[in-house]
């Protein structure tokens, strides 16, 4: 509800000590409006509530279900990330996907079971090959999808803005390595049309923002994952199935975007190199990188 979340908000400033107008004024015109009068008061108490208390709020909420791909077999994971990928690129990229997933699974044991080795792989290596460059970025916004779910959160005549950090116009902070972000208006989404429809270019020599570091780290994040599946698959064996799994995973800790991405491919990279030597059989070396890790 827009009007209850403004009350709450209004509700939650106002405890913070944001808004210099009485508590008794504010709640005086509610009840003028004459418009819900309780529901809005609720709503602007609540606010305050969660200003101070917002494990107390948070418990009144019904509580969603944690809806995660372990819960989809995984035939569904899979047949739901090959459309994201055609949807991302085109049919031969998301069947390349497809065939490397294949591989695993005729190898896995238990390939159905929610932790196996094809469910990992199935989820890690979508989120590699489906990296977030300016064609994604482009295609998400000019989606028909993402219109519809801002007019159903909000009402009246809203605009658009747009906060980003392209490459190529952007500049990281020395000391920091934050990159600030530049405001563009909603003359942006004719734009992200055009460029979404250039999707074709990914990857070419045509291709201007697979120039930036971070595009060409990205690049390379896939291709050495591919490089660990390919080992994988080919040395798998019962004592070495946990570290395969692990390896594997590692990927569900590359978060974030810039310096933050960064940091965390650094502690991924050092945790390949302690699960590589444990799926080779090599323990003592594995010692030695966990030891040095810490």
């Amino acid at each position: 509800d827009a009007i209850g979340t403004n009350l709450f908000m209004l509700g939650y400033a106002w405890q913070r000590g944001w808004v210099p107008v009485g508590k008794a004024a504010l709640e005086r015109a509610i009840e003028l409006n004459g418009v819900a009068v309780e529901f809005n008061k609720n709503a602007f108490l609540l606010g305050r509530r969660f200003a101070n208390q917002p494990e107390l709020v948070e418990s009144l909420l019904p509580q969603a279900s944690s809806s995660t791909d372990t819960e989809f077999t995984l035939d569904q994971v899979i047949e739901d990330r090959f459309q994201r990928l055609v949807a991302y690129q085109s049919v031969s990229y998301a069947q390349r996907y497809l065939d490397q997933i294949e591989k695993v699974r005729s190898l896995d044991s238990d390939p159905e079971a929610e932790d196996s080795l094809s469910h990992t792989v199935a989820q890690q290596l979508f989120k590699l090959m489906a990296y977030k460059d300016e064609y994604e970025v482009a295609r998400l916004h000019s989606d028909e999808a993402f219109r519809a779910k801002l007019d159903s959160q909000f009402t009246g005549n809203y605009s658009i803005r747009f906060h980003l950090a392209p490459p190529l116009l952007s500049k990281a902070d020395p000391k920091t390595g934050k990159v600030k972000k530049v405001e563009f208006g909603p003359w942006l989404l004719p734009m992200f049309r055009v460029l979404a429809k250039l999707k074709w270019l990914r990857g070419t020599r045509w291709d201007v923002f697979a120039l930036s570091s971070e595009r060409r780290q990205e690049r390379v994040d896939l291709a050495r994952y591919q490089a660990d599946l390919a080992e994988v698959c080919d040395r798998l064996a019962p004592d070495n199935y946990r570290a395969a799994q692990q390896l594997m995973k590692l990927p569900e800790t590359l978060r974030g975007y810039g310096h933050v991405r960064a940091r965390n491919r650094k502690a991924l990279l050092t945790a390949r190199s302690q699960l590589l030597s444990e799926f080779h059989g090599d323990t003592q070396t594995a010692e030695a990188v966990h030891q040095s890790a810490a």
